[in-house]
């Protein structure tokens, strides 16, 4: 059964949350909820499912959070660009399927989409320039984001993207923001069969794209370069185990493999990620100091003791 024809057979049941009315009977305006979840084996059946709003559904999952205006107008404009985005890519991808030649073109529709390619080309750009407005006008009264605008090669996309997605009053440890982004694991095991998960992939790929740059720019001094080429060069060496895919692995379990022997491709990626939880480690870090919430001294300190050196964030440019 479909998820409408679920909702439609709720609707006559009359199994809708308390003062929720469905207008004109339009179900595209109203969630189904499982009180026992998919992941415990709960199924939409009479007794545990109801109708109700989207911002009730999103509260009862904890998903939904209340943002002061500045930054809920901040969420307005990333909302905005990322469905432009996600658009544009759309219509790029299907350019490419027609050169590729895994879709049969149409001469007349393959020239209305390069023409449409060109417009959103100039739309995300356009947004990108009010996002970044907007940042500088925040950071003159937000010290979290005058704070992480001062870490060189940290830009008003990527901060824009932490001040909206990460919560840190809910985010007691660091690797408590590494698990809400998608970076507690590998990817392999990031997604698993029957449960949610998988974090926050719309921040996890503006964090990806702050990485890139931070790795390209180490030379020009970008604050968390360095840890690119620390990582990479340590798991050149590793004997320690890792699970990587190779060529013609398709279809199959991963690979157990020492790093040193574990595709290079696969070494560049655990650098990059490297960098996103050092970045994210000092974001959190910052962010509940100015906050004036407690903080732990951090899994290296802990395990390693002293002997170990932890590169606080005001070594890295941030100013609090």
């Amino acid at each position: 059964m479909s998820k409408t024809a679920i909702k439609k057979q709720a609707l006559e049941q009359g199994r809708l949350a308390p003062g929720l009315t469905v207008i004109d009977g339009d179900l595209s305006l109203v969630d189904i909820h499982r009180h026992e979840p998919r992941a415990k084996g709960g199924t939409y059946t009479e007794d545990n499912s109801i109708l109700l709003t989207p911002e009730a559904h999103m509260k009862l999952h904890d998903t939904w959070r209340d943002r002061e205006p500045t930054i809920n107008n901040l969420k307005i404009l990333i909302d905005d660009r990322n469905q432009i985005i996600k658009i544009r890519n759309k219509v790029n991808n299907q350019l490419l399927a027609y050169k590729r030649g895994t879709d049969h073109q149409n001469e007349a529709t393959v020239q209305w989409l390069e023409s449409q390619a060109k417009i959103y080309t100039v739309e995300v750009a356009e947004r990108d320039k009010a996002l970044k407005r907007f940042m500088k006008r925040i950071a003159k009264e937000n010290p979290l984001a005058k704070a992480a605008l001062g870490v060189k090669g940290v830009a008003e996309v990527t901060v824009a993207y932490c001040l909206v997605y990460i919560d840190p009053t809910k985010a007691r440890h660091a690797s408590s923001v590494w698990k809400y982004a998608g970076l507690h694991c590998a990817n392999h095991e990031r997604y698993k069969a029957g449960e949610a998960g998988g974090g926050n992939k719309t921040l996890r790929t503006v964090l990806f794209t702050m990485a890139d740059s931070q790795m390209k720019g180490r030379t020009r001094g970008a604050a968390y370069g360095e840890i690119y080429d620390r990582i990479k060069g340590r798991l050149e060496v590793s004997e320690k185990t890792t699970k990587s895919r190779f060529a013609g692995d398709k279809g199959t379990a991963p690979r157990e493999v020492m790093w040193k022997d574990a595709k290079p491709s696969h070494r560049h990626g655990a650098a990059l990620r490297g960098i996103m939880k050092h970045f994210l480690a000092d974001y959190w870090f910052v962010a509940r100091t100015i906050a004036g919430l407690p903080t732990d001294s951090g899994y290296a300190e802990d395990q390693l003791g002293k002997n170990h050196l932890t590169i606080k964030p005001q070594e890295r440019g941030w100013i609090f």
